[in-house]
């Protein structure tokens, strides 16, 4: 499976719908949720791949990427996306962020502009971990260091899952729990604790882009609600904000098809919604 050297970290790739290497298509760029894999990226992709190529990968501390013993910051995710950008001769992309995905996206389109983020499109995302955010990843925190990535598993499911998703589909939810039965924790504190104790925000990134961005938020998400998404199109300088029926925290496994529809379409209309919402001399 490939992997590349960028910031002193193996981080591990996966590219789907470039099947044809004569049709030349636009590259999404997908960044993972804060503790999932590129796994979580096929339902989407499914829809996706005849139109795009597209690119996941897991971030350092995710997957099969390196996993150092610190702590992962969003800063550092930022950084190590660039660097992957550059190392995989991407000169062109779309981002494609889910929650704390949708973060890294946007600091990094703030660093790179437009010129090379064509959009962004923030899913179940924020700009920033206000108080509530940060108890309740103190609360996954405190379940990992007790009782391991399962019982972090049992209290995160009702904060990620919709109701509607998790009763049709809970057998199928909780198989995964069997997947992390045992496994390394300490990665995964790594990873909570980056986000938990990060003071910054996005809001001076989609100021200072000059792309289209993208709000998506399921409807029942309730660790990252319709709010959070509100404030990424205020924040943002050609935004819009699109909810997602019957959805949780993870929309684009629970609605993959309904996600994809929404996704390529504002992709492939970006320019029509870039009417600045805010003029140059507003603060």
């Amino acid at each position: 499976m490939p992997h590349i050297s960028v910031n002193d970290q193996d981080l591990y790739y996966e590219i789907t719908g470039e099947e044809n290497a004569e049709d030349v298509r636009e590259i999404l760029v997908c960044v993972n949720g804060l503790t999932l894999d590129t796994r979580s990226w096929r339902p989407l992709s499914k829809h996706l791949k005849d139109h795009y190529k597209i690119v996941s990968y897991d971030c350092r501390g995710q997957g099969q990427s390196t996993k150092p013993d610190e702590v992962y910051t969003p800063e550092q995710h930022r950084d190590d996306l660039i660097a992957l950008l550059d190392a995989l001769e991407i000169q062109q992309c779309h981002l494609v962020g889910l929650s704390n995905g949708g973060l890294v996206s946007m600091l990094v389109a703030g660093e790179m502009g437009h010129e090379r983020i064509l959009s962004v499109s923030a899913i179940d995302s924020f700009l920033g971990v206000d108080i509530m955010f940060k108890n309740i990843l103190a609360s996954w925190r405190q379940a990992t260091a007790v009782g391991g990535n399962e019982h972090k598993f049992d209290v995160a499911l009702p904060w990620v899952w919709s109701y509607g998703y998790l009763n049709e589909h809970s057998a199928k939810v909780l198989a995964n729990r069997e997947h992390v039965i045992g496994t390394p924790t300490q990665p995964q504190l790594n990873l909570i604790d980056g986000l938990m104790d990060y003071t910054g925000s996005a809001k001076k990134s989609l100021r200072a882009y000059q792309g289209p961005t993208l709000a998506m938020v399921g409807q029942d998400d309730l660790l990252t609600p319709l709010r959070y998404s509100h404030e990424i199109v205020e924040w943002a300088r050609f935004g819009m904000l699109i909810t997602v029926d019957h959805a949780g925290h993870i929309s684009t496994i629970e609605q993959p098809a309904a996600v994809a529809k929404m996704l390529h379409g504002f992709i492939k209309r970006r320019e029509e919604f870039m009417t600045p919402l805010w003029s140059d001399t507003e603060e």
